[in-house]
Parts: structure tokens; C-alpha cells; sequence
């Protein structure tokens, strides 16, 4: 009956860790990507977003008054969802800077000078980094000032149309062109690239080779493993991007159906 108990208490001891190990690993990728996790209410949502983001009590009181509405919960949930995916963009470019600098040699593997190309990677990273970071940002602040009110259709006792009411429409839609453009235009091809750099050229800094044995074998598969994990990594968000374009092309041209034509 002894060695049951043991195998069980085994069981349950290696369960127990692997499910403390995947929850600490699931509180530091939120930490890192700045993910604002949904609450059960939205007043849960806005003090979790008070918490990353460094809101006042003013812009946190604010956003308490917006979601006291039912426009105000949409527009408040849609910006949540661009605000946790403009986030996700920042650390997704932030590792693949990190694994072309580390990780990534193609000189090395046409046997040609190119330490160039390398550097233009790893700073073509770093700025797609800054644009996502300025993108969650302002994404924050439009937010905090809520949803502009759009002026009367039409005016003098509804006999003209309000030429307002089209250019606010028109000025509301501005973001949702700008948002396709950036996940089509920008962010689809740099996730694309960055994985076919990583196929092409994937090999750590030192090479493993002049490391000693079983040091150097070790490094290789760990590369060889980590790399894999970015480049799959990449073309799941090259291809979730192509989506997002096409959701928020979709978002523009909903704005559209507004007009008063």
C-alpha cells in the first residue's frame, strides 16, 4: 500500500509545482506584455487599468462615469482590446530586437560581411517597439477623454443637413484607417520578415562550436528550440495581424454607414 501512496503524493507534489510554475509564468507575461485582463465588471477592468497605466483618481473616477452607460461599455471594451493589442505588438518586437541581436546571423550563414544588416534589424525592432508603445499611449488618452459627441444631423428645425455632423463622422473613423494600415502595412510584412531572418540565419552570437563540449551541443538545441518558438511565434502574429487589419477596415467602413447622405 506504501508504494501507491508515495506514487500519488509523487503525482500530486509535481502537479502542484508545475501548476504554481504556470501560474507565476502567466502573471510575469502579463507583467511583461501589459496585458489588462477583463474583470467581472468593468470597475474591476478600470482598476486594473489604473494600476498599469499610473491613472489618477480623477481619470480613474472619469472612466467609472463613462462605463455607466452602455455606449460607454462598448467604447470602453473596444479601446481596452487595441489598448492590450498594441501592447502585445511592443513586447513581440521588443523579443524579436533581443533575438536578432542574440540569435540571428546571416552573415555567418552566406559566409559573407554583413554586421550592417544586422544592426538595421535589430533597430528596425526597436523602432516598431516605439511605435507601439506611443500607439498604446495615445490609445490610453483617447480613453480617458471618451467618445466625441457627434453633432445634430441636421439643423434649422431639421430642413438642412448639418455639413458637422459628416466631418465629425469622417474625423471618428481616422483611427480605425490608421490602426489597418499600421497592422497590414507595418506590422504584418516586420513579423514576416523577422521570421524568415530567424530560419535563415539562426545562430547564437558564439558560435557553439567554440564552446567545449557537451556546453557547446547544449547551447545549439536550446537555440535551435528557441528560435523555432519565435519564428512559429511570428508568422501566428503575422497572420493575426492580417485579421486585426481586416476587422478594423471593417470598423472604418461601419463608421461610414453614419453619414448623413
Amino acid at each position: 500500500m506504501a508504494e501507491p501512496e508515495k506514487l500519488l503524493e509523487t503525482v500530486t507534489s509535481h502537479y502542484t509545482a508545475a501548476r504554481g510554475f504556470l501560474a507565476r509564468l502567466s502573471a510575469f507575461t502579463a507583467r511583461v506584455t501589459f496585458k489588462i485582463p477583463k474583470g467581472a465588471t468593468p470597475g474591476e477592468t478600470i482598476d486594473e487599468l489604473g494600476r498599469r497605466a499610473g491613472l489618477n483618481e480623477e481619470e480613474r473616477l472619469t472612466l467609472h462615469v463613462l462605463v455607466r452607460t452602455k455606449p460607454g461599455v462598448a467604447f470602453f471594451d473596444e479601446k481596452i482590446q487595441s489598448i492590450n493589442r498594441a501592447a502585445f505588438h511592443r513586447s513581440a518586437f521588443a523579443l524579436n530586437a533581443a533575438t536578432q541581436l542574440l540569435f540571428v546571423d546571416m552573415a555567418a550563414q552566406f559566409y559573407v560581411s554583413l554586421p550592417m544588416l544586422k544592426i538595421a534589424l535589430v533597430v528596425a525592432n526597436l523602432l516598431l517597439t516605439a511605435v507601439a508603445h506611443f500607439e498604446m499611449r495615445a490609445l490610453v488618452r483617447a480613453l480617458i477623454a471618451g467618445p466625441n459627441a457627434l453633432p445634430p444631423k441636421r439643423r434649422f428645425f431639421n430642413m438642412f443637413p448639418n455639413p458637422d455632423y459628416n466631418r465629425a463622422v469622417k474625423r471618428s473613423s481616422r483611427h480605425y484607417a490608421r490602426s489597418a494600415w499600421k497592422e497590414k502595412s507595418l506590422y504584418r510584412p516586420a513579423y514576416f520578415i523577422n521570421a524568415a531572418s530567424i530560419f535563415i540565419g539562426a545562430q547564437f552570437i558564439v558560435p557553439p562550436e567554440r564552446i567545449i563540449f557537451p556546453f557547446g551541443f547544449i547551447l545549439a538545441k536550446v537555440t535551435g528550440l528557441f528560435t523555432t518558438l519565435v519564428m512559429i511565434f511570428d508568422i501566428w502574429r503575422g497572420v493575426r495581424a492580417g485579421e486585426d487589419a481586416r476587422v478594423a477596415r471593417e470598423r472604418e467602413i461601419a463608421v461610414y454607414r453614419d453619414l448623413d447622405i
